[in-house]
């Protein structure tokens, strides 16, 4: 019950709804009253027995009316209270935390270096849990945030606790693209956590904070129901649900979590499937290296092409995990967490039912007890004391329901805003690093086009006896700083030009050529941007007619 007393611990005591318990945990003074006073009578002659039953019949009618009311009263207790008395958290918002992630160290084996990683932040905040408002150069390990997540998802039942990021991508350790995602994976982690008005209150995350590196251990424990318990209540039907978006909403988070295993295991295949082919067409150009008489032949060169381009397959196979599938893991471990909240409240409804049920049954036999001529006292203190408790639990259970119901509704529609977000990042990156590499793999099928017509006088098979296609002396490469003449849009992609008019294979592929001479299309683009001379003849993009005039004509 830590998280669902709904009263905000840094105000004053006044806004504790429980401060006058009495006006709603009373047990129906009909029932109380009759109870002492029977016990206290002692019956009377046997004369006098059927005007006892006559007064015991009205008194229990009014015990039962006076019963009835005070059971309307509970079940309306809840819909009386205001949200904001039962989230004073999101009401006075005046409290803040930030946490700027600065970066990721990886020391010690190679399995504390991938599982294990070290995070470095600062952190600023009013909070009055922290003993000063700002804390510079703080590190924590992967395993301390691990139980910082473990807590706060048992200890704030309300909210969807994020889940923690992988310590790693698929990029590789020893990439510094995989730094720079993972502490950018750990600060939208931390944005996420510190923007939940719930989570930022918790004391724990305030001394996760101040606590120094590898010390971190929770101070308080959470009881949650697991094991066999859990899979024996999950495997029950759900209790009836009068807030319709919650009860949609696990079905279509539990759909999204199959849906995010599915697309994982066929994108894993289609990556196993590509490196594959990465290693076969590997293959496929190196057995032309034999065919070359020297570096400046055709064979020589395609070759050299082609086992880039095979390489190329294999990053493309990596960049598919790293841009599609680390996000998807993400969003897989997101919606398990918030599918197991909703089942906690599952549970709390039970629950709640359990107490209206047990209230019923006691209240019935107080009603019984007050019937009976010889009462004992112990046995009216023993009933009054188990009504009053019954009671006390079953308007603390309806406070904490409608309050988990309440924020569950709000961090409904963030979660759903943050999904979509997600998704669509991760399918530009997806989609953006793809166009790239096709790009590249272009540029390089292009280098030895000139090769490809120099192969005889007439000038290969390409111009297949047209005379209007143009000579060696005036091709230029579709890849160039003004755009791709293939699409006549220069500013689709233009963050990704520089890298595709010289790419990183070109070493490679071009490293044992003799002189610039012997390749025109190289003299042409030049070994590196610096040395590469520009043209403003050049054009900037193409007319529907000069697009389909190039589509005409062959490639090579």
């Amino acid at each position: 019950m830590t998280s669902s007393i709904p009263y905000d611990p840094y105000d004053d005591m006044d806004n504790n709804p429980f401060a006058e318990p009495e006006e709603h945990m009373t047990v129906p003074e009909t029932i109380v009253n009759g109870l002492e006073e029977a016990a206290e009578e002692k019956p009377a002659d046997t004369e006098d027995n059927a005007s006892e039953d006559a007064s015991n019949d009205d008194g229990n009618k009014v015990v039962d009316a006076a019963t009835e009311q005070e059971e309307s009263s509970y079940s309306s207790i809840a819909h009386e209270i205001p949200i904001d008395e039962l989230l004073p958290e999101r009401k006075n918002n005046k409290y803040s935390l930030f946490v700027q992630v600065t970066g990721i160290e990886r020391a010690g084996s190679l399995t504390n270096k991938k599982e294990n990683p070290t995070v470095k932040f600062d952190c600023t905040s009013n909070l009055p849990t922290f003993r000063k408002p700002k804390h510079k150069k703080l590190k924590k390990t992967y395993s301390e945030f691990n139980k910082l997540f473990k807590y706060l998802n048992a200890a704030i039942p309300e909210t969807f606790v994020p889940a923690l990021p992988s310590p790693f991508t698929s990029y590789g350790i020893n990439n510094e693209e995989d730094a720079v995602k993972t502490a950018a994976n750990f600060q939208s982690w931390l944005n996420r956590i510190t923007s939940d008005p719930l989570i930022i209150r918790s004391d724990e995350l305030a001394i996760f904070i101040e606590s120094d590196l590898n010390t971190y251990t929770p101070l308080k424990k959470v009881s949650a129901v697991s094991g066999l318990k859990r899979k024996t209540l999950k495997q029950l039907s759900p209790p009836y649900d009068e807030t319709l978006p919650l009860a949609e909403f696990r079905p279509l988070v539990k759909s999204i979590y199959h849906i995010a295993q599915e697309i994982k295991v066929k994108l894993l295949k289609m990556s196993t499937v590509r490196r594959q082919l990465s290693q076969d067409v590997n293959q496929f150009g190196q057995a032309f290296q034999p065919l070359s008489l020297d570096s400046s032949d055709l064979y020589h060169k395609f070759g050299r092409v082609i086992t880039a381009i095979g390489d190329i397959e294999s990053i493309v196979a990596n960049l598919d995990m790293a841009t599609l599938y680390d996000p998807l893991e993400s969003i897989e471990r997101d919606s398990y967490i918030i599918k197991e909240a909703l089942t906690n409240r599952h549970f709390v409804m039970r629950e709640l039912l359990q107490a209206q049920q047990t209230s019923r049954q006691r209240q019935e036999n107080a009603r019984k007890l007050r019937a009976k001529r010889d009462i004992n006292p112990l046995k009216v203190d023993e009933s009054i004391r188990q009504l009053k408790e019954s009671v006390k639990n079953e308007h603390e259970l309806t406070i904490k329901l409608k309050r988990i119901t309440a924020n569950m509704l709000i961090e409904r529609e963030k979660w759903l805003v943050y999904l979509q977000e997600v998704l669509a990042q991760a399918i530009k990156e997806f989609v953006l690093r793809k166009i790239e590499y096709d790009r590249k793999k272009l540029s390089l099928l292009e280098r030895i086009r000139l090769a490809v017509r120099t192969a005889d006088g007439k000038g290969g098979l390409s111009r297949l006896g047209r005379s209007s296609l143009p000579t060696v002396s005036s091709i230029s490469s579709s890849q160039s700083y003004s755009g791709d003449s293939w699409t006549g849009d220069k500013t689709r992609t233009p963050h990704l030009t520089g890298g595709i008019v010289t790419t990183e294979f070109d070493n490679a592929v071009f490293s044992q050529n003799n002189s610039q001479s012997q390749d025109p299309l190289q003299e042409h683009m030049g070994s590196s941007p610096s040395s590469r001379q520009y043209t403003t003849s050049e054009p900037a993009g193409l007319s529907a007619r000069q697009a389909a005039s190039i589509l005409g004509d062959g490639t090579f």
